[in-house]
């Protein structure tokens, strides 16, 4: 029995995106919840809302469809089953599919092709999420719901789905038409940074660190009106906006208790940072004799992403692992 990820997977493009484009075409109103959507994205990317709502907002356009499972049909029609070569030629009746994509949208495929389908479940009137998305550990629990607990191979595009691929005997990471055990797996450079960066804890980090940047300023420059040295007043802030920072991470970021060895580790992956910051002022201001709102504007955001990485690496690494 072989076990399968759907999206890039077997199919070559995201088939919920490749839905919507499709629907989209087809309903002009449809453009009337793009705000909605891009609305939930955002609070979705500052883990104000998770996944399962912001999933259910996006599908909320099948209320203008009375019956989606046809239009479903109609769309793989129009794309023609457009699974890869690899696929296609080694399938077999006994496959699984789990994905994260809708049941009702990949119902045609799965019954095209025979295989049995376990899928994100949603309200058919009006797109909302049913239970879990399907994603990451989620495959996993709903394998065991179906007393599938191992199998002889796995395959995905991403190594989000690790959890599955520990199930498996042999298990591949599949790039176009080209399979990788699991394990000989080596992301390029460019897929660690956008891994590193283009996810949700480092665009919240952002949204923090752009709090702290504007608490780091005015605290600062209160302290420069009582102490003359610009430098030291600029330090006093930093260590000031640093206790806010590691409270607005622990709790709306990384989801962690506040704890005094955390806080501790914390103060010392800014090190760098403080560093960074200590020198770009005074070199700023001392030597260029640029204003010190600016100066200090300019040093709070210039080591953003090494605080990020070090934050991740050394504080909050335990509950961030796959």
């Amino acid at each position: 029995m072989n076990i399968y990820d759907f999206d890039k997977t077997i199919y070559i493009n995201d088939s919920s995106v490749d839905f919507f484009k499709y629907c989209l075409k087809r309903n002009k109103k449809m453009f009337l919840l793009l705000p909605k959507m891009f609305f939930a994205l955002i609070l979705y990317l500052l883990k104000i809302i998770e996944k399962e709502q912001m999933k259910s907002t996006f599908f909320s356009f099948i209320k203008y469809y009375d019956d989606i499972e046809k239009t479903a049909l109609e769309f793989w029609e129009y794309k023609n089953y457009k699974l890869k070569d690899y696929y296609i030629n080694q399938r077999n009746k006994k496959d699984i599919i789990v994905s994260a994509s809708p049941e009702f949208l990949l119902k045609p495929v799965a019954k095209k092709y025979g295989f049995k389908l376990i899928g994100t479940i949603h309200d058919l009137k009006t797109g909302k999420i049913i239970g879990k998305n399907c994603y990451g550990k989620e495959k996993v629990e709903r394998l065991k719901k179906e007393g599938i607990t191992d199998c002889e191979n796995f395959y995905s595009d991403s190594l989000s789905d690790t959890p599955a691929s520990k199930i498996a005997k042999h298990s591949y990471i599949v790039k176009g038409e080209n399979l990788i055990p699991w394990h000989e797996y080596k992301p390029s450079l460019i897929s660690r940074i956008k891994h590193t960066f283009l996810n949700r804890d480092f665009i919240t980090f952002i949204a923090i660190g752009l709090i702290n940047t504007f608490n780091g300023i005015w605290i600062s420059y209160v302290y420069s009106l009582f102490i003359q040295n610009a430098v030291i007043a600029f330090g006093l802030g930093f260590v000031t906006s640093l206790c806010i920072s590691y409270i607005l991470n622990s709790i709306l970021n990384f989801k962690q208790k506040l704890e005094i060895k955390k806080f501790i580790k914390f103060a010392a992956s800014n090190i760098p940072n403080f560093i960074i910051q200590m020198i770009t002022v005074f070199i700023l201001i001392e030597l260029l004799d640029w204003t010190k709102l600016i100066s200090y504007a300019i040093s709070a955001v210039i080591s953003v992403p090494i605080t990020f990485i070090l934050i991740k690496l050394n504080v909050f690494k335990e509950e961030n692992k796959m």
